[in-house]
């Protein structure tokens, strides 16, 4: 079957063959004739086609039409981010599921343990209905010991740890404190798998060097000491650290190229008026962290809230050091405590041993502001006041 163009062309170039004669045969007799071209020895002509223009550049609009739209599509979808961030969408249910069945749970857990559960009434109770129980140090000491007992756990030697909450918020309620370390001396030294470091003190007083030493500081010595090692006569590479006191310091100018780094200074903490505790600090001491926890999945995000975690014992110690080391670390933490007149700041402690139990025990001491338990124990005391006086009236009357 022939086209038009084929029978223009035919039409055009052979006058013998009109368009008359093509279209006249039928469709079974055009299958058996060979093509016109090859049977007139015509040259094959290609026809020109005009192409189709779809594309945006022969349709679009004006410029400033162009414009204001663009500026539209942009107002739109700034005020669709705002829209999602005041009111973000909800989680999708396979995502809540997943979360319940990690523990995360469908609301963020706070940092903290929440105190609003009333204080018990019996020498018996559970914590789902009452609050915490408080110990002292010693009954919390009692406590892991049985715990940790040959019979129990066999682990007669652990480690004791103390977790310190803090309350970070400055006296402006908008600002807070950031993380913080602390050097914090151990009176009473324990196994902790550190070695210990060898001091070297400069003490003016006699008494002083013998303060120094009995806190355990290697070598201590005065004017007398510092000319040895200006001779050379002394090797100083043997000492992990150089404490001095405060009146000593302007003799000790001619060390400052020989111990360099190590020169005492009192921005480092290695001049003090009390050499006993210093050498105590930097012979036994340990550097305390307090953190404040990053923003985590399933937790509130609260910015005054840190955590320090301290080791102050084993279970083998006499209970009078863990307590001592244990009031020293909060008499130093406490140092860094904003001038607030509400609050608080070391709002916790618990005690704790390493191992399978994880059982811990809140402590009641001075030095943490249990503003709850501290009120609970003063309205104790007015109760038992007016019952006093109310049987002193009964008896009076009769």
């Amino acid at each position: 079957m022939y086209s038009a163009i084929g029978r223009l062309t035919i039409s055009s170039m052979s006058p013998r063959l009109s368009p008359t004669m093509c279209t006249a045969l039928p469709l079974s007799s055009t299958k058996l004739l060979p093509p016109l071209t090859s049977f007139y020895n015509l040259p094959v002509q290609s026809v020109p086609t005009c192409p189709l223009h779809t594309s945006s550049v022969v349709e679009r609009a004006r410029q400033s039409t162009r414009i204001k739209k663009r500026k539209k599509n942009l107002d739109d979808k700034k005020k669709k981010e705002d829209r999602l961030r005041k009111n973000p969408p909800p989680l999708p249910r396979k995502v809540q599921l997943m979360l319940i069945a990690k523990g995360l749970g469908s609301k963020p857990k706070p940092w903290r343990k929440p105190d609003t559960r009333p204080f018990p009434s019996d020498t018996a109770w559970s914590e789902m209905f009452n609050s915490w129980a408080r110990l002292g140090v010693e009954e919390a000491v009692e406590c892991l010991r049985e715990n940790y007992h040959p019979t129990m756990e066999n682990i007669p030697d652990g480690m004791v740890w103390a977790k310190l909450e803090f309350n970070l918020q400055q006296v402006k309620k908008e600002k807070f404190m950031d993380g913080f370390t602390k050097m914090v001396p151990v009176y009473h030294p324990f196994e902790r798998g550190v070695a210990e470091k060898v001091i070297l003190a400069f003490c003016k007083e006699p008494e002083d060097i013998k303060v120094a030493e009995a806190a355990g500081a290697t070598k201590a010595g005065g004017i007398e000491m510092i000319e040895e090692i200006v001779k050379g006569k002394m090797d100083v590479s043997e000492f992990d650290h150089f404490l001095a006191t405060e009146d000593i310091v302007p003799d000790l100018k001619p060390l400052v190229g020989v111990l360099r780094d190590k020169f005492p200074k009192k921005n480092l903490g290695s001049v003090s008026a009390d050499i006993g505790k210093m050498v105590q600090t930097f012979a036994h001491g340990m550097l305390v962290s307090v953190n404040k926890p990053k923003k985590t999945l399933g937790y509130e995000e609260d910015l005054s809230y840190g955590v320090a975690e301290v080791q102050i014992g084993r279970l083998n110690q006499p209970i009078k050091e863990i307590e001592g080391n244990l009031t020293t670390l909060l008499e130093t933490v406490r140092e860094q405590a904003p001038r607030r007149a509400t609050g608080g700041f070391v709002t916790r402690c618990e005690l704790y041993v390493e191992g399978p139990l994880r059982a811990t025990f809140s402590i009641v001491h001075d030095l943490v502001d249990d503003e709850k338990y501290k009120k609970h124990l003063a309205e104790e005391k007015s109760v038992k006041v007016d019952t006093k006086l109310e049987t002193i009236k009964e008896e009076v009357e009769n």
